[in-house]
C-alpha cells in the first residue's frame, strides 16, 4: 500500500492506451487529478509487489461490469486484487495477491450525525451518541469491507454490522465472512485497509 499527494499536474505517461481513453470519455474533467492519482499510485504498489521490470503502461487498471477496479497485466503477471480511494489530494491504492482487499481514506474530522444514518445501524448509532469519534472510524471501516465483500447485489453500509475484535472483522449471516483489517493515519486522514 502506498499513498500519494501531487500538488501540480500529474502527466499520463504511465497510462495505457485503453485507459487513456478511459480518462477521456468516462471520467468528468474536474476528477482527473484524483483518478490519475489513483492509478499512479496502484500501479507504484504493483512494481513493488513484482519489481522494477514491471512497466507501468503494461498494467492496465480498468473497472468491471459493476465499475469495480480491476488490474489487467501481462502474462505471468498473476491475478491480483486492488482497491483505490481519494480524498481530495490524497489517493490512496491496496493490491493484494492473496484474496480481496479494501481500503479507504477520509479527513480526519468529524462526521456530521445528519450522516450517521446512511452507514450506521441503530446499535451503532446508540454507540456513537456517546463516542462520536466512533463514527469516522466505522466510516471508513464499512467502506473498506463493503470493497472487499463485493456483495452481489448492493447492500446499504448500515446492514453491514460487523463483530469488531482486535484486527478481526466477523460478518454474520447472510454474509458470514472474516476479514483482517488495521488502521492508519497519513498527512491528517484515516484510512483503513480490510483483506480476506
Amino acid at each position: 500500500m502506498l499513498e500519494e499527494r501531487l500538488d501540480g499536474p500529474l502527466l499520463k505517461y504511465f497510462l495505457s492506451p485503453r485507459e487513456r481513453v478511459l480518462l477521456e470519455e468516462t471520467v468528468l474533467p474536474q476528477r482527473h487529478p484524483e483518478w490519475l492519482r489513483g492509478r499512479h499510485v496502484c500501479k507504484q504498489v504493483v512494481r513493488e509487489l513484482l519489481g522494477p521490470e514491471c512497466v507501468a503502461r503494461r498494467v492496465e487498471v480498468l473497472p468491471d461490469p459493476q465499475g469495480v477496479p480491476r488490474l489487467h497485466g501481462p502474462e505471468g503477471m498473476g491475478p491480483l486484487d486492488v482497491s483505490l480511494s481519494h480524498a481530495r489530494v490524497l489517493s490512496v491504492a491496496a493490491v493484494t495477491a492473496h484474496g480481496r482487499v479494501g481500503v479507504d481514506v477520509e479527513p480526519v474530522a468529524p462526521v456530521e450525525e445528519r450522516l450517521w444514518h446512511f452507514f450506521l445501524s441503530p446499535g451503532e448509532r446508540a454507540r456513537c451518541e456517546r463516542e462520536p469519534a466512533l463514527a469516522l472510524r466505522l466510516w471508513v471501516l464499512k467502506e473498506a469491507l463493503y470493497k472487499a465483500l463485493r456483495p452481489p447485489r448492493p447492500v446499504p453500509l448500515r446492514a453491514l454490522v460487523p463483530e469488531i475484535e482486535e484486527g478481526v472483522l466477523r460478518l454474520p449471516p447472510p454474509f458470514e465472512r472474516e476479514f483482517a483489517f488495521t488502521f492508519h493515519v497519513m498527512r491528517h486522514h484515516l484510512l483503513a485497509v480490510v483483506r480476506s
